[in-house]
């Protein structure tokens, strides 16, 4: 088992900083280190989280193992051949499920448990794995650290230079143990995105005060409401929906959404941030979202006198955290709820997919109303907030798919109808 857990801590500046300490609450100085001098400077907190978490997986291997690597690359013991394929074999391992085996077989105190060094598809204990993309990043993450690590702890050393090629060597076994990623398109949830009953079914049984809605606080109701409105119907991200503030939302003559990049502002008090990932953008709200925001606002988030010290928009209703911002954790949780009532119609829905059907309603209304394709892609990227036209692909994939088998289908109607009546010209 490991004692290390991710703790954030937030700077004046606002900048969140995770790293990993012990059940004590110290740091892990040699990952500590990487992350100050290696990652921060070019990744956000979200990135050094998943970095943290790969390096933490590195960890359990050496627990499991009886393994300090920092003293054997300080003693000139690099890894050898067998330790690459072991934690290659260990990377595919899913974190919570390895140790809830290890604490397990601990449990039972089984008189020998597997060397990690030996894994293969007939000794592999029963453990989940994870997918061939997630494995990469994880073994990617991890040969940046172990390189750090072993050129930081031997630097001092007088032999340095004639160590730095077999360190080179031992990292390149490693890449070149590390699976190919597959590109985003081909990951893509584009591909089962579902239609557009799908979603109106979803807000259907969501709205306030219906009678399947499996929530029975009708502020709750409204929240969530609101919220996978505004994915579904102006294309928001499920973090910007979470990082929206108060005076984000324009109320008047013309109803919009202000998406603003705020990462690292000190005036939010989450130390993990839910923030833009896109270009800033104002995007056109009905009237009638507007209105329920609106009500939101002024009947449940004022009445609430913990959500007045800070700016976020939706807010916990709970007595357990009353009045903070609302984590991506509960989001998800009230999903399930509302999944949970139609079982078989939202079978494998996510909330991310709301902004996939966002697209292709978009892009059908868009092409109902004879706008060139040119203006289709500027007006998507827009809506969306993407930097590069190309970034829409995956989500208008469906669209394009749905497209081109109409188009084929007008076509071969086409050719059949021009055959008929080339037969019936030649019968007279």
């Amino acid at each position: 088992m490991v004692d290390l857990l991710t703790k954030v801590l937030v700077f004046e500046s606002g900048e969140r900083y995770p790293l990993l300490v012990d059940s004590r609450g110290m740091p892990d100085f040699y990952i500590s280190l990487f992350i100050t001098v290696v990652m921060r400077p070019k990744s956000q907190a979200s990135t050094l989280e998943k970095v943290l978490s790969a390096l933490k997986h590195l960890r359990r291997w050496e627990n499991f193992n009886g393994r300090v690597l920092a003293d054997e690359f300080y003693d000139k013991h690099l890894l050898e051949q067998e330790d690459l394929y072991s934690i290659r074999d260990h990377c595919k391992l899913d974190s919570e499920a390895f140790e809830s085996w290890v604490a397990q077989a601990e449990s039972i105190k089984a008189a020998s448990l597997i060397n990690l060094a030996s894994l293969s598809r007939y000794k592999t204990p029963q453990v989940l794995t994870v997918n061939s993309n997630h494995r990469a990043i994880r073994m990617g993450y991890v040969a940046q650290y172990l390189k750090f690590l072993a050129e930081t702890v031997m630097r001092k050393r007088p032999d340095f230079v004639t160590m730095k090629p077999y360190i080179d060597r031992m990292i390149d076994g490693l890449r070149q143990m590390t699976p190919r990623t597959r590109s985003y398109s081909q990951n893509s949830g584009a591909y089962r995105t579902p239609n557009k009953l799908v979603f109106e079914t979803y807000l259907k049984v969501a709205t306030p005060g219906a009678i399947d809605n499996p929530f029975r606080n009708p502020a709750r109701q409204l929240r969530h409401y609101i919220m996978m409105r505004l994915q579904y119907e102006a294309g928001l991200r499920s973090g910007e929906v979470l990082g929206l503030w108060e005076k984000d939302i324009e109320y008047g003559a013309d109803n919009n959404v202000h998406v603003v990049r705020r990462h690292h502002d000190p005036r939010d008090p989450r130390s993990k941030q839910s923030v833009a990932k896109t270009e800033p953008r104002v995007i056109p709200i009905a009237d009638e979202l507007a209105r329920l925001i609106h009500q939101y606002v002024i009947e449940v988030r004022n009445q609430i006198y913990e959500a007045q010290s800070h700016p976020l928009l939706f807010v916990t209703h709970a007595s357990n955290g009353r009045g903070k911002p609302i984590s991506s954790k509960a989001v998800m949780q009230e999903m399930g709820l509302v999944v949970s009532t139609r079982p078989d119609t939202f079978s494998g829905l996510t909330r991310h997919q709301f902004r996939h059907g966002f697209t292709l309603k978009v892009k059908s209304d868009l092409a109902e109303q004879g706008i060139a394709n040119a203006d289709q892609t500027a007006i998507v990227q827009y809506l969306l907030g993407h930097n590069n036209p190309k970034s829409q692909d995956d989500y208008t994939r469906v669209h394009n798919q749905k497209l081109a088998k109409k188009t084929l289908r007008e076509i071969n109607q086409k050719r059949h109808d021009n055959a008929n009546k080339a037969d019936s010209g030649n019968n007279t």
